[in-house]
């Protein structure tokens, strides 16, 4: 299935978040489901990689307090491609190219969002190829 087709669903959300979507779509001249079929679309493409084993890349964004112990660089240096830290205030955001197994990457990613404020991964692979 795909294409247009839709399937419909309630989702109750906090009002504050109500309110704040309602805003975003004021300002995107678009209605709300467009803006959660977005959102559920990034969220799904971040994490539904996962599902299986697979080689893949992508980019790790971290904002913490501190940058990463070189133990964490080292033990991930299979799929770890570039690795650069940059300070704001008393704060870093970490960004780390990755690539390899998934595996890999979902550990690392799970051990650096234990100790950050955000961390965010863009998958630069193809979700049609994953979905094969």
């Amino acid at each position: 299935m795909g294409g247009n087709l839709k399937k419909r669903f309630g989702v109750s959300v906090p009002y504050h978040v109500a309110e704040k979507l309602d805003n975003l779509a004021g300002l995107f001249h678009c209605d709300r489901s467009t803006i959660v079929s977005n959102a559920l679309n990034e969220y799904i493409h971040e994490n539904l990689h996962e599902d299986r084993e697979h080689k893949c890349r992508g980019v790790i964004v971290v904002y913490s307090q501190s940058p990463l112990p070189s133990s964490i660089i080292s033990r991930y240096s299979s799929v770890i491609t570039s690795y650069s830290v940059h300070r704001m205030g008393n704060e870093f955001i970490i960004v780390i190219i990755v690539e390899g197994s998934s595996k890999l990457i979902s550990e690392l990613r799970r051990l650096v969002s234990s100790g950050s404020k955000i961390q965010r991964y863009l998958p630069l692979d193809d979700l049609n190829v994953l979905s094969q």
